[in-house]
């Protein structure tokens, strides 16, 4: 087992997967509200034993304390809001976020991305590990003496004044927790034995030379990629509208008048069905002729979920400064109309650094209400306020600032029934064949580039892409500048080393993408990222060369938590498969009816969530129901 945990110790990658963990904590920790751990119902202390450890019974009581201890999960239908955003992360980043412990151990919590949204499930697993650990930190020759259990409760539930106040803490025990003392206060040695094994296992971990020099000239090392997308949807509005040319990638691929007729024959309900679940869909889009630059800034909605004050004023600094670089463009169109507008902003459109932008002077192709609305809401509405002929000036997104020049617009229309069915017919049956046709028409893209690797894929989609004008079955994208690895721990934030952006997680997409090189810049093959084929192309990269030794110190400070919380929870891991397999942790059928239960009645929220109408963003909001009292826990 030790061979095995000394292998993972050396992978620089399992190091910086966990190491998300260590900053979602740092950056929520002990945030979570009074009433954060009250959910979970006390459906758990109904329940006999649920699972058993060396043992010793973890049954329905056990639960209850720690679904009471734990935070709660964000419930279905809630908005998507930084709000929303911080619970979740404060649920997925915490074992019993109302106990604060020894907080040298905080980090050593699961991979969040791994954890249940099921919190029954998730209590479980966390009180499993409590149990585990500290049996075997009793083998190892560990003890809590009730000296420190006592030192443990005495500063959870001390005032201001140091004064223990005992009644809260008795109260907050039998009431709060539906517990014991004598019970509560084991979980607390149980605890204690858990941080003093994790202190025993990872003291001999370090960060030799070789690694930290890795580490540093990874940071050092930037790579720009450029890609083909070709999604189902679009293929198929392609193939709708240019039937000819669908016909050079998948025969028969556009649907036939005779095809049309017998669809619209039998499936009359189903069409009627169709529109009014599709009704904004197949009305005419109103479409914008635009001039357009984006300045990339880091996003509202993650530094509202950063408490740590450093590594906000840092991203703060970096959204500052893409504002104005923002104004001091816009700065350059004041006072010009007609011709000299266009000129002056296509001259400022080079100083955006988003490719898409910046490229032709900014002029983009004529973009519907839709596709300017994904780029960031505030900009569509940005875009219809304007006059045509003038800027906007300048426009805060949430990732980005804009600047953009409305040329003209074509206002859009509902549609009724009778003029769209031919359309409903022509998607429902392009749909069905327009997957194939997806892969096809990106294998025909992948086919010209390896043909001529030093031509942009933007080219090479422009060509695929005329005969279906002014349909765009293929989309061409930018990565922008990816780091071999975050040059600093808050960047791990959202760092997924599987994740291209702008593309999404995929294995083996990274890999390939990885494995490009300026002699061979084409991956060989296209890959399937959701719905979508991809074809991807090396666009330029700057080597990490050797770092410096500020820079490896730097490195081997940051990733050594990583590495120590990465080893531990190998450690866990093989811990608990061993015990299961023994048969020494068992889980009893009272558990998996728990467990199923929840899952129901998430399924069954869920569903409610659904067909309850959200409030509009601006709508006068219901007064939330009073808080309930604070634990004496946060006194």
């Amino acid at each position: 087992m030790l061979g095995t945990l000394r292998k993972h110790s050396r992978s620089v990658i399992i190091y910086v997967l966990f190491g998300v963990i260590i900053i979602v904590f740092v950056f929520t920790f002990n945030v979570a509200s009074p009433d954060a751990g009250c959910g979970g119902g006390n459906g758990g202390a109904r329940a006999g034993v649920l699972a058993t450890v060396a043992g010793e019974p973890v049954d329905g009581s056990a639960l209850a304390m720690g679904l009471a201890l734990s935070a709660d999960p964000v419930p279905a239908g809630a908005l998507n809001d930084p709000k929303s955003f911080q619970a979740e992360m404060v649920y997925r980043s915490t074992r019993f976020a109302r106990m604060r412990g020894d907080g040298r151990y905080a980090s050593f919590v699961p991979d969040p991305r791994a954890v249940s949204g099921l919190k029954v499930r998730k209590v479980m697993d966390d009180l499993l590990e409590t149990f585990l650990v500290s049996e075997e930190a009793k083998r190892m020759g560990l003890e809590a003496s009730p000296e420190e259990i006592r030192e443990r409760i005495v500063k959870e539930f001390s005032g201001s004044g140091g004064e223990f106040k005992r009644r809260s803490y008795e109260d907050w025990v039998r009431y709060g927790l539906r517990t014991s003392l004598a019970r509560f206060e084991d979980f607390v040695r149980r605890e204690i034995l858990r941080e003093k094994a994790i202190g025993l296992l990872v003291a001999g971990v370090t960060i030799p030379d070789r690694e930290a020099r890795t580490v540093a000239s990874l940071r050092r090392s930037k790579r720009t990629y450029e890609y083909v997308e070709a999604n189902p949807t679009a293929v198929a509005e392609a193939f709708s509208a240019a039937p000819a040319a669908a016909a050079q990638y998948v025969p028969g691929a556009a649907p036939s008048a005779e095809e049309i007729a017998a669809y619209l024959k039998d499936s009359d309900a189903d069409a009627r069905r169709y529109y009014e679940e599709h009704k904004a869909d197949l009305a005419v889009e109103a479409r914008h002729d635009l001039h357009l630059m984006r300045f990339s800034a880091p996003s509202r909605r993650v530094l509202s979920a950063i408490t740590n004050l450093e590594a906000r004023k840092g991203l703060e600094d970096q959204r500052g400064a893409a504002r104005k670089k923002a104004e001091e463009a816009a700065a350059t169109l004041a006072g010009k109309a007609g011709a000299d507008l266009v000129a002056a902003f296509e001259a400022a459109a080079k100083t955006s650094d988003d490719a898409a932008t910046s490229a032709a002077g900014g002029r983009q192709p004529p973009l519907g209400s839709k596709a300017i609305a994904a780029m960031d809401p505030a900009l569509l509405a940005a875009v219809e306020a304007a006059d045509p002929g003038k800027a906007t000036g300048v426009v805060e997104g949430d990732d980005a600032f804009f600047v953009a020049l409305v040329d003209g617009r074509t206002p859009g229309a509902e549609r009724s029934f009778d003029s769209a069915r031919e359309t409903i017919a022509t998607r429902v049956l392009a749909a069905r064949k327009a997957a194939d046709g997806a892969e096809k028409l990106a294998q025909a893209a992948l086919d010209r580039a390896a043909a001529s690797p030093t031509t942009p894929l933007a080219d090479v989609v422009a060509a695929i892409n005329a005969p279906f004008a002014p349909a765009a079955p293929l989309v061409a994208g930018d990565t922008g500048e990816v780091a071999g690895m975050p040059d600093s721990l808050s960047g791990l934030l959202d760092w997924d080393p599987d994740a291209v952006p702008g593309i999404g997680a995929s294995k083996d997409l990274a890999e390939a993408v990885r494995a490009l090189t300026a002699a061979a810049p084409v991956a060989a093959k296209t890959h399937k990222v959701g719905d979508s084929s991809y074809v991807v192309r090396l666009r330029s990269e700057t080597a990490g060369g050797d770092p410096a030794p500020d820079e490896i110190e730097a490195a081997r400070n940051d990733f050594l938590p990583v590495k120590r919380q990465a080893y531990y929870r190998e450690w866990y891991r093989q811990l608990r498969t061993e015990a299961a397999a023994k048969g020494t942790l068992v889980e009893h059928e009272s558990l998996t009816a728990l467990v199923r239960d929840e899952a129901r009645d998430q399924e069954d929220a869920a569903k409610r969530a659904r067909k309850e109408p959200r409030p509009r963003p601006g709508a006068a909001e219901p007064a939330p129901a009073p808080a309930p009292e604070p634990a004496p826990a946060t006194e």
